[in-house]
């Protein structure tokens, strides 16, 4: 567990990459949006492996800025898999229910499916072997299609709320500091 010291100092380190690698890219605050949007919404999407990738193509698709979008990916990461696919599972599972397709697997042995297969613990110890990657890759093929159809319906509203969210900061920050930024404003 970490000391209330140690805490903040991560909160002061986090702080200050947000307000100089993020708020202070030379671009545009619509880009920078954009990309945050983008890096948001492919992180609660489900191919683990590609989220570089597929922020790298749909910034470059749709003009947003590629390092922002990258930044943001790292929302999924070991710690928050549970957390970010478990929902996304659910609401895709109700989503294909209501149209009548139905998953295979029960939903308590998704739940423990989760907790074995995207626990910390796992993913640490087995990320680098050929066996985790296959329980991996069978775990998604039992309910990919719920976790996908639930992580682009999550996806696409978080990513929308960041998108706004993130213009509206970045821009009154803009508006604050001027002299950092005579050429947006």
């Amino acid at each position: 567990m970490l000391t209330k010291k140690q805490r903040q100092k991560i909160k002061e380190k986090l702080a200050r990459f947000l307000k100089y690698r993020v708020l202070h890219v030379d671009d545009s605050t619509h880009r920078i949006a954009l990309g945050l949007a983008l890096g948001v919404f492919v992180a609660f999407t489900p191919p683990l492996g590609h989220h570089i990738l597929l922020v790298i193509l749909l910034c470059s698709i749709f003009g947003a800025n590629k390092f922002v979008g990258l930044t943001f990916i790292w929302l999924s990461n070991p710690f928050t898999y549970v957390v970010l696919y478990y929902p996304n599972y659910l609401l895709g599972r109700r989503v294909l229910a209501f149209f009548g397709t139905a998953g295979e697997v029960e939903s308590t042995r998704i739940s423990a499916m989760f907790n074995e297969s995207l626990s910390f613990g796992h993913v640490m110890t087995g990320f680098y072997t050929s066996e985790f990657w296959r329980e991996l890759g069978s775990f998604f093929v039992k309910i990919g299609f719920e976790m996908f159809t639930g992580g682009l319906i999550i996806g696409a509203i978080v990513a929308g709320l960041a998108y706004f969210t993130g213009y509206r900061l970045i821009d009154g920050y803009r508006r604050r500091h001027p002299h950092h930024f005579p050429d947006h404003i």
